[in-house]
């Protein structure tokens, strides 16, 4: 590794030389599991110049149960082990191929000879059974642990780089696999796709459903052949030893990718293991957030400029939530989290949210960490909301600003406006006041019942950053549900709102 990179040393920087997203999310995943910290966890990463690939370990450095000081990363090269095992897979699928061709037609011709067609159809299924297993065989070398799409997509994104420009949309969804190889085959068949259709962007995104998961990339403009993807799929990939894109998608999930046509385009879906783990442990179920009325912030909120007219598809929004210390902020409850995602022409760009976690200056009260999991100790070295604030602020820009049960979020944005020297003076959608609007004021309005009556999965629930996304989620379900109604323009959703809140209110106090 030292004759190939001559960059490894005292001093320098680990990341000149090795790539820095596997290694960063290994240290975060064992800052999550420290239990797990002591053996480590292995994990697959290459250099930055994709020359070398590695079988690697991290273990973090701490003290009994002290804090985490720092890891180690011990590094074995993967190239001739994987080469070897690439080399065994393919020869032994070309004998495969060689010798069940032959004994079907010996089958076909023997139609009145049973012995001879069942001995056929046996040695078959005997060569099919064994390559099979050694497909198994080489699939359990990899190092496969439960991955969040946003991460892996952005991975995708920082090695297009330039070349392609690559937006992570949609919720996040949990999946199982190895992240580099996998990370590696969506680049190349992105960077595949672009050339052969002469495109220049693409949306990356995942799913599941109760069944499956996936990762999908899409774009505008006529889709892609099947001849040319199978044409893809057998080529090898040189940072990792030779296996093919089909090795690394049948290793995963056993299945090839799926082409598809979209309203505006095409998309090639590849299927993808969904976790193995739930991601956060059971909690018993906490009670909604009680709704929170301060007319007059609401009503700073109604002025909508020249945005007034625009249709509510064409806009930007920045969905939010905080997480705070308590109910009340006049009697000095702080925020502790603030999240926010975009919203861009009906697209969630989960790729490019706003989280951070913020020192409230003040103990959290023990009742407020059984709701969001925010301690003292977690928020010790964050910034104060005199910091965090002004750069939410520039990230917000002219976006219009949603929230749920937004006269909440808004008081806790706006009590300390004057003393930053900021101001939230955009307009302001409410998806529960929105909700009671749409669904009628006897329907439940809390963010778990909205999303169970819309078909939404709520992951992260009570984290800034995860009500953010579903809450973005529950808008996009909104904005249809009012263009069905005629509502289409920023300037009508907010007199609907107004008077959606005056009913809601009402309903409220009967």
């Amino acid at each position: 590794m030292l004759r190939a990179t001559a960059e490894l040393g005292l001093g320098r920087s680990l990341f000149e030389t090795l790539s820095r997203e596997p290694v960063v999310y290994m240290f975060d995943r064992l800052c999550g599991h420290l239990n797990r910290s002591a053996r480590g966890i292995p994990f697959l990463a290459g250099t930055v110049d994709d020359r070398m690939l590695f079988q690697a370990r991290m273990s973090l450095i701490r003290t009994g149960s002290g804090p985490v000081t720092g890891y180690v990363v011990t590094l074995v090269d993967a190239a001739p082990q994987l080469a070897g095992l690439a080399g065994r897979a393919e020869l032994l699928r070309e004998a495969a191929e060689t010798i069940e061709a032959p004994l079907a037609r010996i089958a076909a011709a023997t139609s009145e000879a049973p012995l001879v067609q069942r001995d056929c159809l046996d040695a078959s299924r005997g060569v099919r059974r064994l390559t099979e297993g050694y497909d198994r065989l080489l699939s359990s070398w990899w190092p496969m642990a439960d991955i969040v799409s946003t991460e892996l997509l952005s991975f995708v994104c920082s090695r297009l780089g330039d070349d392609v420009a690559a937006t992570v949309i949609g919720l996040p969804v949990w999946l199982h696999g190895d992240s580099h190889s996998l990370v590696l085959a969506v680049e190349a068949l992105v960077r595949h796709t672009a050339d052969r259709l002469e495109i220049d962007a693409v949306d990356l995104s995942a799913g599941a459903d109760e069944e499956s998961a996936w990762v999908e990339f899409s774009w505008a403009g006529s889709g892609v052949e099947f001849a040319d993807m199978e044409r893809w799929l057998g080529q090898p990939l040189t940072a990792l030893g030779g296996i093919t894109l089909r090795d690394v998608l049948l290793h995963h999930a056993g299945a090839v990718p799926e082409l598809r046509r979209t309203e505006s385009g095409g998309a090639v879906r590849l299927p993808v293991p969904k976790a193995q783990q739930r991601r956060r442990p059971e909690r018993p179920a906490l009670p909604a957030r009680p709704e929170f009325h301060d007319l007059a912030l609401l009503e700073q909120a109604r002025e909508t400029g020249a945005l007034g007219s625009c249709p509510l598809k064409s806009l930007s929004f920045v969905v939010f939530d905080t997480e705070t210390t308590g109910l009340q902020p006049s009697q000095g409850d702080r925020i502790v989290s603030i999240a926010g995602v975009r919203i861009v022409n009906g697209r969630i760009l989960s790729g490019e949210s706003f989280n951070r976690v913020v020192n409230p200056g003040r103990p959290i009260p023990v009742e407020s960490v059984r709701f969001h999991g925010i301690t003292d100790a977690m928020v010790r070295d964050k910034p104060p909301a005199e910091v965090v604030l002004p750069q939410f602020r520039a990230y917000v820009a002219d976006s219009v600003l949603v929230a749920h049960n937004a006269a909440f979020d808004l008081k806790f944005l706006r009590m300390n406006e004057q003393a930053m020297a900021i101001s939230f003076d955009c307009p302001v959608l409410d998806t529960m006041i929105l909700s009671s609007f749409l669904d009628g004021p006897e329907a439940g309005h809390s963010l778990d019942i909205i999303c169970e009556r819309y078909g939404i999965v709520v992951t992260d629930r009570h984290t800034a950053l995860g009500d953010a996304m579903v809450t973005a989620a529950v808008l996009l379900c909104q904005i249809e549900a009012l263009e069905g109604r005629g509502i289409v323009t920023l300037d009508q959703a907010v007199k609907t709102l107004d008077i959606a809140r005056i009913l809601h209110d009402r309903q409220r106090v009967l």
